[in-house]
C-alpha cells in the first residue's frame, strides 16, 4: 500500500448554531433524551437552519424542533441528521467523474477522476476525453477541493428546512432527540454505626462515550427499563420518553411506571468522561445484623446479612435504584475497612432491604434428610436436620430459609427438641428464626409431608 497522501481541504463552512441551554435525560439502558435549546434569525419564507455540535447516533424518528415563545413562527418542510462524515475515501468516491486535481514531483496534475485504488490514480487528463492516465499514488502530496462534496459532513449535524411567515430574529427554538452513549448507574456506600445503624448515602456514576461534549446541562435521570423493539433506533413508545419535561422535581419521584431523580444545578458532561455526582445521603438508617442459611443453595455456608427498612422511621422512606452497595466499618484504630458489597435491589418505599455482606468466620452447618418415606402413592414424607456449631463468644441469631415443592405441610417443626413456629413466606418457601447460643450446637429439625 502505498502512503498516506496529504489533503489540503480549501472551505467555507459556516458554523453551526450553538447550544445555549442544554437538558439531558439519562436512561439506564445507554440511551439519553437532549433536548438543546438555540436562537436563530428567519426570513420570510423558507430557511434552512444548522445545528452542530449533536450527538452521533442520533435516532432519526426522535428528531424534533419546537419553536419557544411563538409556536406559529414556523412550519416544518424537512428534518435531516447528516452523519456521512468527511474521510479521505467518502471524499474521492464523492468525486468520481468530477474534476480533480494534485501535486506530484512538483508537477500539478488536473483531470477527471475515473478511479482509484491502492497503488493508482486513474485519470481521465484535462483535454483529452477518453484518455486515462494511471498515476502512482507514491508521492502525491497535495490533493485540492474548492468544497465537500455534497452530503459529506465534518462532524455529526441536523438541518432543518422550515417556512416562516415572516422575519424573525432571536428566536430560540429547541431541538429534541434519542442517542445512545450516555448512560448511568447508582452506587452505594455504607458504613456500620455499631449493631443497629448504618451511614448510608448513594451517588451516580454517569458515562458519556459520545464524541460530544455538553456543557452547562440540566441533568435528569430514570430508573426503570423502558422498552425498545428489536430495531434499536426505533422507540416503541415516545410519551413515555418526552414525559420528563413535565416531571415534577422531587427525589425519586414517580414518572408512569419509572422513577425520576431530578439532579440539583448543572452539570458539564464532557466527552469520554465518566463522573460521579451525589444522589442520596448521606443518612443514617436503623439496620438489622443477623445470619442467613439458605438450604436450597447446595453450599453449607452461613452468610451474614444486612437488612433495613426503607420507610421514614428508618431514615429513608424514598425510591432507590438499583446498583452496587459498598459496605466499611472502622477498626480499632478508626481506620475504614472495605467489608463486603452486593447489589442492592431497586426498592422503593416501605420495601425490606437485605443485603449479603459476606461467609460468617465462626458458624459452621451441616443440611442432611435423615428419612425419606412414602405414604401413598402421591404422598411422601422428609425428615430433614440442619446441625449448626458455634465458636462465637456471643449469641448467633440464624434465618433459615427451606425452599419446599408441591403441596407441602409441615407436620412437626423443632429446635434443639423444643417446638418452633415457622413462618410461611411463599407457596415453596419457609423460614425459621432461631438463635444459637455461644459455643453451642443446635439442631432445627423438621417433617413435611408432599402431596403431588
Amino acid at each position: 500500500m502505498k502512503p498516506m497522501l496529504s489533503c489540503l481541504l480549501v472551505l467555507a463552512l459556516g458554523a453551526g448554531l450553538a447550544p445555549a441551554e442544554v437538558s439531558l435525560t439519562v436512561y439506564q439502558r445507554d440511551l439519553v433524551l437532549v433536548r438543546d435549546v438555540r436562537t436563530v434569525d428567519l426570513q420570510k419564507g423558507e430557511n434552512r437552519l444548522v445545528f452542530g455540535d449533536v450527538a452521533p447516533g442520533i435516532y432519526q424518528p426522535t428528531l424534533r424542533i419546537t419553536p419557544l415563545k411563538d409556536a406559529s413562527a414556523f412550519t416544518t418542510l424537512e428534518a435531516n441528521y447528516d452523519n456521512d462524515l468527511a474521510s479521505q475515501e467518502r471524499i474521492w468516491h464523492k468525486h468520481l467523474g468530477k474534476l480533480f486535481q494534485f501535486t506530484k514531483n512538483d508537477s500539478l496534475y488536473r483531470g477527471i477522476l475515473r478511479n482509484f485504488d491502492d497503488d493508482f490514480i486513474y485519470l481521465e487528463p484535462e483535454g483529452r476525453p477518453g484518455a486515462v492516465a494511471l498515476v502512482d499514488r507514491g508521492g502525491v502530496e497535495d490533493i485540492i477541493f474548492e468544497a465537500l462534496p455534497e452530503g459529506l459532513v465534518l462532524r455529526p449535524q441536523v438541518t432543518w428546512r422550515v417556512k416562516a411567515g415572516r422575519a424573525v430574529q432571536g428566536l430560540p427554538v429547541e431541538i429534541s432527540y434519542l442517542s445512545n452513549g450516555l448512560t448511568w448507574q447508582a452506587d452505594y456506600t455504607a458504613r456500620v454505626l455499631g449493631n443497629d445503624r448504618l451511614r448510608l448515602e448513594g451517588n451516580v456514576t454517569l458515562s458519556n462515550s459520545l464524541e460530544v461534549d455538553f456543557a452547562a446541562a440540566h441533568l435528569d435521570l430514570i430508573a426503570g427499563e423502558v422498552h425498545r423493539t428489536a430495531d434499536s433506533r426505533q422507540l416503541y413508545d415516545e410519551e413515555a420518553v418526552t414525559a420528563p419535561q413535565a416531571a415534577p422535581k422531587e427525589t425519586g419521584n414517580r414518572l408512569f411506571e419509572y422513577r425520576h431523580y431530578a439532579l440539583p444545578g448543572r452539570v458539564d458532561v464532557f466527552s469520554g468522561q465518566t463522573k460521579s455526582l451525589p444522589l442520596i445521603g448521606p443518612v443514617e438508617v436503623q439496620a438489622d445484623r443477623h445470619f442467613f442459611f439458605d438450604g436450597s443453595s447446595g453450599a453449607e455456608e452461613v452468610l451474614v446479612r444486612l437488612a433495613f427498612d426503607n420507610n421514614r422511621g428508618a431514615g429513608l422512606g424514598m425510591a432507590l435504584p438499583e446498583g452496587d452497595l459498598l459496605l466499611y466499618q472502622a477498626d480499632d484504630q478508626g481506620r475504614l475497612q472495605f467489608l463486603g458489597e452486593d447489589q442492592l435491589d431497586a426498592s422503593s418505599a416501605g420495601d425490606r432491604v437485605e443485603l449479603v455482606v459476606g461467609k460468617a468466620y465462626d458458624l459452621r452447618v451441616d443440611r442432611r434428610r435423615v428419612e425419606h418415606q412414602r405414604l401413598s402413592r402421591n404422598r411422601t414424607r422428609d425428615v430433614v436436620e440442619i446441625e449448626f456449631s458455634s465458636s462465637r463468644t456471643e449469641p448467633a441469631r440464624i434465618i433459615v430459609q427451606e425452599r419446599l415443592y408441591g403441596f407441602w405441610d409441615l407436620v412437626e417443626t423443632s429446635w434443639d427438641g423444643q417446638p418452633i413456629s415457622p413462618r410461611k413466606e411463599d407457596y415453596n418457601r419457609a423460614e425459621f428464626d432461631v438463635e444459637l447460643a455461644p459455643g453451642a450446637i443446635g439442631t432445627l429439625r423438621y417433617v413435611v409431608e408432599y402431596g403431588y
